[in-house]
Parts: structure tokens; C-alpha cells; sequence
């Protein structure tokens, strides 16, 4: 598919109520994960980060939405996905970093890399490695693509959050 600038002047057509709330899958199921592992982790800077990456996501099918009952692009709701997500990522990575030593790698490295938690793992980051290319190659004014983005995030997140329950 052919790589189209989406702009605030462009309203997206095609899309679906249907296509809004699949959008919403992936958003709980990564919302279940980061609760799952907040709980266990207990970083304040982690909670904030996945707040953010939360935010973006149910922002964005908020945005979904209005596009399809009202016909509208609210530019920065489509806009703030490309800011928070990776500012809430980064900040998930930083407590991760600031939060090592209450980590116990060995441990977690064997839990991660046994089956079926590496089959979960592995699945869920080929989805997100997808999810990159996408970000550059796919139109995200094209409902095509849209349904590609959410079933190939919602595979991801689900194969994430089972292998967290694997481990905890």
C-alpha cells in the first residue's frame, strides 16, 4: 500500500464504528498488562509512562470514533499518539532502568524464556516490530490499513498480556 500524508484537512473515509471499537482491543488488553505488572513492579514513573501510552491509545479510538459519527478530524487527537506513546515508553524504560536492582533478572529471564511465555513474547514483539513498519509504509487515512494496524496490535497485545499472567 502506497504511503499517503494524512493532514488535518483530511477526514478519512470508509471508517466504521466497528473499525473504532476493534481499535479498543489493543488499548485493554495493553491496559490489563501494565496493571499486571504496575502492581508488581511499583514505579510511580512506570505508572505514569503507561498512563500515557494509555491515554494516546483510548485517545485514539476516541478519534476513531469522531471520525466516523461526526466526520471530523480533530487534528490532535490523531497528532498525540506520535508524542505520548513514545514519551510514555520511554518513561516505562527509564523506570525500568532507575528500578533495576529491584529486579531479579536471572529470575525473570528464565521465566520469559521458557515456553509457552517465549511463544507470547515472541509473538507480541514480531507484532510490535510490525506495528513500526507499518508506522512508516501504510496510510493511515486507508481503512485497509487500519484493519491491518488493529488486528496486527491486538494479536500483540493479547500474546503480551498472556505471558505476563505466564509469569506472575
Amino acid at each position: 500500500m502506497k504511503k499517503a500524508k494524512m493532514t488535518k484537512d483530511t477526514v478519512p473515509q470508509g471508517f466504521t464504528l466497528q473499525l473504532a471499537i476493534v481499535d479498543a482491543i489493543p488499548v485493554l488488553f495493553f491496559c490489563a498488562s501494565m496493571v499486571a505488572v504496575g502492581i508488581l513492579f511499583r514505579s510511580g514513573l512506570f505508572l505514569l509512562g503507561a498512563g500515557l501510552v494509555l491515554f494516546a491509545g483510548a485517545a485514539k479510538v476516541l478519534w476513531k470514533i469522531l471520525v466516523v459519527c461526526r466526520q471530523k478530524n480533530i487534528w490532535w487527537m490523531f497528532l498525540q499518539m506520535r508524542i505520548l506513546m513514545p514519551v510514555g515508553m520511554l518513561l516505562m524504560l527509564a523506570s525500568v532502568f532507575l528500578n533495576r536492582s529491584r529486579i531479579h533478572g536471572a529470575a525473570l529471564w528464565r521465566a520469559i524464556s521458557t515456553m509457552p511465555s517465549l511463544a507470547c513474547f515472541i509473538v507480541g514483539i514480531a507484532g510490535m516490530v510490525l506495528m513500526t513498519v507499518f508506522a512508516f509504509t501504510l496510510d493511515s487515512s486507508d481503512v485497509k490499513s487500519n484493519w491491518i494496524e488493529q488486528l496486527t496490535n491486538g494479536v500483540a497485545q493479547a500474546a503480551f498480556f498472556v505471558g505476563i499472567l505466564l509469569l506472575i
